[in-house]
């Protein structure tokens, strides 16, 4: 007895081709490439964001403690002061820094005034005698009170830069704070402006020591590579 003969396109119709398979998966492997893109992009910025508000309270902290540094060390001198070093003691070992605290030395008056007579040149015939004459009197009358001035302010402000840095993979990152610490104090030790020059306090062009300078200010940090600025009086 011969068994009957199923109906033609009878094979087949409950599953799929191979080809079919195929581009599924393919499809399937583009969409979760896409999505595990995605999602790393996000882990990283979760984690950069994590580090910067880090070190944005490091740096801030490493500002204070320059201070405390600088008078441990002497105090406030007429040279640049330079500082290194890690938050190993914080539990951040792996993130450096360098601090400057600058010196703001402002130029004699000689120069002030080459570079005045410079200016003039430059725009004589566009200006009338009057204000020319004007502003020489009173250029003249600055150079009788510019080596007083110019010392208090050498004496009362500071400027202090703080550069961090740390390593994430194969990128290097930095930020970096600044700030002024102004002691308005040591305006007193100059001469005609509230006080008498002390013992122990700097003559022309000679050491100082001494305690002085302010806290910073706190800042909010502005990126990997940006400024941050405040200032404060004592």
């Amino acid at each position: 007895m011969t068994a009957p003969r199923r109906p033609a396109g009878a094979y087949g119709q409950g599953g799929f081709t191979l080809l079919e398979v195929m581009i599924a998966v393919a499809i399937l492997g583009i969409s979760m490439t896409s999505l595990l893109t995605s999602q790393m992009a996000s882990i990283r910025a979760t984690r950069y964001a994590q580090a910067i508000t880090s070190v944005a309270f490091l740096a801030e902290y490493q500002l204070v403690e320059v201070e405390w540094l600088m008078e441990k060390d002497g105090g406030w001198v007429r040279e640049d002061r330079y500082y290194e070093g890690n938050f190993s003691d914080q539990g951040w070992p792996d993130i450096k820094y360098k601090c400057l605290v600058d010196f703001i030395e402002l130029p004699d008056y000689s120069k002030l005034r080459a570079a005045k007579d410079a200016a003039a040149q430059d725009t004589d015939g566009r200006s009338g005698v009057y204000y020319k004459s004007a502003g020489d009197q009173a250029f003249t009358a600055l150079g009788l009170v510019w080596p007083m001035v110019k010392k208090s302010i050498e004496n009362s402000i500071r400027k202090v830069v703080c550069t961090v840095t740390w390593q994430e993979g194969k990128n290097k990152h930095e930020v970096q704070v600044s700030t002024f610490w102004t002691d308005p104090e040591r305006l007193s030790t100059v001469p005609g402006l509230g006080g008498e020059a002390v013992p122990g306090e700097e003559g022309e062009g000679g050491g100082e020591g001494g305690k002085g300078g302010s806290a910073p200010s706190t800042t909010t940090p502005s990126g990997p590579a940006g400024e941050i600025g405040g200032m404060r009086g004592k």
